[in-house]
């Protein structure tokens, strides 16, 4: 298939061109979507669109039941993701809101294009991202209690009376008032407290790693790794608050997880709950939406009334999801969703769907996709679309592969 790049500015300018095996452009190279969202559909060897080959024959491609649950549509949309910069502090819709307010935004004659949109489609957009390389994020708020004691190791006013709010009351009413009263921060006070904040974090940053080398062997385990997220918090604290010395999302940062992946874990993200991915390559798979509610670190349309509203503000752990099955060289993940799943591994793969609409991406080396009608070879960064109809496919061959498909 052919898919196509998106270049936003949050992109690397490497990652993306040497999986693809294209020239650098020296511009940020940020999403290659595989799929058929109407935003970007992947295009068939033959020059036709795949969003429009299913339309013709929804049955025939994705099969009965996916086709009628799904509205005729490929439930899934996978993208490589190379992050060089954080993305945008973002919230996704549940299926229920996204449809009100797609339908909300096109009464009110909005174009579907249009850059101040909040709701491109009416679809939710639950995602699961597998890491290719150490991947970085911040995905949901974290316990009030470790967001206490981070809070005390920056020695700031504002950062005290921050901490003594969270304490006094119910742990999501408090966060909910915190954070609405913290966006709607502007101007010079604004200005001035990311000032403060900025150098306070870069302070306590360094104070944090001094101590945890200095006392790493004589303290609890406990002790040890909130000394280590103080230093990860504070770290990327001192550097938003640089790259963004007048956006009051630097400092919701502060209430959030840090996820860290290595190569070959994964992370659920599900709606209303408020994450940025901040560094590294992965593989995404999501349901197939484009429908993002911003909070900052973006200068792209943000609706803060609209993200409060769908934000779900209950402390929880940091959002790592866990496989469904696991094997040498081989990886199922089954989210709570009904739109997608995800098998990453070496030929020759188990629980590969037989049936339904499936995407075969090619992480590493050489491989031939297997059909009772044909055998394709791809290399890394091209993919294959396998229709329903095409039965059950094998992938033979020295390499590694992505399978985004519909639960069975």
């Amino acid at each position: 298939m052919g898919n196509a790049v998106r270049d936003y500015a949050w992109g690397s300018t490497e990652q993306l061109p040497q999986f693809l095996g294209h020239a650098p452009t020296g511009r940020p190279q940020a999403e290659l979507w595989i799929g058929a969202h109407d935003g970007n559909p992947s295009s068939l060897p033959d020059g036709q669109l795949l969003n429009e080959v299913i339309a013709g024959e929804p049955e025939v491609h994705l099969g009965r039941r996916t086709a009628e649950r799904f509205e005729g549509r490929l439930p899934f949309l996978m993208k490589v993701l190379a992050v060089g910069e954080p993305l945008s502090l973002q919230v996704h819709p549940s299926s229920e809101r996204a449809r009100l307010g797609f339908r909300r935004e096109d009464e009110s004659g909005l174009p579907l294009d249009a850059g101040h949109r909040n709701y491109k489609d009416r679809w939710h957009k639950p995602e699961l991202i597998f890491a290719l390389t150490r991947f970085e994020g911040l995905a949901g708020f974290r316990d009030v209690d470790r967001t206490v004691e981070i809070l005390g190791l920056l020695h700031l006013p504002w950062a005290e009376q921050l901490a003594a709010r969270l304490q006094d009351g119910a742990a999501d009413e408090r966060l909910r008032e915190v954070v609405t009263e913290t966006l709607a921060l502007q101007g010079r006070p604004l200005s001035r407290l990311l000032g403060q904040v900025g150098d306070a974090a870069r302070h306590a940053g360094a104070r944090a790693r001094r101590d945890l080398l200095r006392h790493y062997t004589k303290r609890s385990d406990a002790h040890n790794r909130v000394g280590a997220e103080a230093v990860r918090v504070f770290t990327r604290l001192g550097d938003l608050a640089r790259r963004h010395p007048k956006d009051p999302g630097v400092l919701v940062t502060l209430l959030l997880n840090n996820v860290t992946l290595a190569p070959g874990e994964a992370m659920f993200v599900n709606a209303g709950i408020v994450h940025a991915y901040v560094e590294g390559f992965g593989v995404e798979i999501m349901a197939s939406s484009d429908s993002v509610l911003r909070a900052g670190l973006t200068p792209k349309h943000m609706d803060v009334a609209e993200l409060l509203a769908v934000t779900d503000f209950r402390p929880s752990a940091p959002p790592r999801w866990a496989p469904a099955e696991r094997a040498a060289d081989f990886v199922h993940l089954e989210p709570p969703v009904a739109e997608f799943c995800l098998t990453v591994g070496r030929p020759p793969l188990r629980r590969l769907p037989a049936t339904g609409p499936r995407a075969v991406l090619v992480l590493d080396g050489e491989v031939e996709v297997v059909s009772r009608s044909e055998r394709i070879e791809v290399r890394r960064g091209q993919s294959v679309f396998i229709s329903h109809s095409d039965g059950p496919v094998n992938v033979v061959g020295e390499g590694r592969v992505a399978v985004g498909s519909v639960p069975l």
